[in-house]
């Protein structure tokens, strides 16, 4: 027994309280686990919402009082199960919202883990027209755009309509990766007519934004866009840009630029990791 105590208090997960003497019972240390373990399914028994929103809650306090740091595995489900007093599936179920929100990342045959970027998330209002580049710029970090490519295509039906053109009208579509700080954290995807981007408009000088370029063209006169934003799980083609395992939770914020007599000019497909943003909408 002293030894299943004293690796537990090797780990970390388990700390003696703070009493002055170094010869406190060993005992003591065993109680302090039973008496968490206790008072949460206490906790969690004696709560009225339902069992896996507990435990999400629960677990995210954990993770935002550092008890568990970005980039640290968490413990087993099965110990994680235990510990909370519930079933493996509604562990799995607040797993898997944490999970949707960027909280922790599941890798699979390996564990789960809070994710690296955990707390160091930008935010940004869904009612400012923003681009990437400037929500970085805000908050004093650093972009680079990579595997940068520009073609025309003909526009199919579907983007034909949102662009209001006809169907095989020529379009200029970017595609790009934009890493943040260094690491990878999104991947964009642009159309628009080529009468109003031209293809050799996207040239060295390009800082990656098409929304800051267009913006820049003052007889355009854009003024909003329309926005919807869901989360979606990447296929192989945005795993291979994104350097992730497919299946992982993206944010695709899609938009259409509008002028101010609401003619739209462009279509993009946006691919966040939600571990490094945060979007609200201000309602008044």
């Amino acid at each position: 027994m002293e030894g299943s105590v004293q690796r537990m208090l090797a780990s970390g997960r388990v700390r003696p309280l703070p009493f002055d003497s170094p010869r406190l019972p060993l005992y003591s240390y065993v109680q302090v686990v039973r008496h968490l373990t206790i008072w949460t399914m206490y906790e969690l028994r004696t709560d009225r919402r339902p069992l896996h929103v507990q435990a999400q809650q629960h677990l995210l306090r954990l993770i935002e009082e550092g008890t568990y740091e970005p980039g640290e595995q968490l413990p087993s489900e099965s110990s994680l199960a235990s510990q909370l007093g519930i079933s493996r599936p509604t562990l799995r179920e607040a797993l898997f919202n944490l999970e949707q929100e960027g909280v922790i990342v599941r890798r699979h045959g390996v564990g789960t883990f809070v994710a690296s970027a955990y707390g160091e998330r930008m935010t940004s209002g869904l009612e400012r027209l923003d681009s990437i580049l400037a929500i970085a710029e805000r908050h004093g970090r650093s972009t680079r755009v990579l595997r940068l490519r520009v073609e025309q295509l003909p526009a199919d039906e579907n983007l034909a309509a949102k662009l209001g053109l006809s169907p095989s009208d020529p379009v200029t579509c970017v595609r790009r990766t934009i890493a943040v700080d260094g690491r990878l954290a999104a991947y964009l995807i642009d159309y628009a007519p080529v009468e109003v981007l031209p293809a050799q408009a996207v040239d060295e000088s390009f800082n990656g934004s098409v929304l800051d370029l267009l913006v820049r063209r003052d007889y355009l006169r854009i003024c909003q866009a329309v926005a919807d934003i869901t989360a979606v799980n990447a296929d192989e083609t945005l795993a291979e840009h994104l350097e992730i395992d497919p299946g992982e939770a993206l944010l695709l914020l899609s938009e259409t630029l509008l002028t101010e007599d609401l003619a739209p000019v462009e279509y993009s497909c946006n691919y966040f990791l939600p571990d490094f943003f945060d979007f609200h909408v201000l309602r008044r």
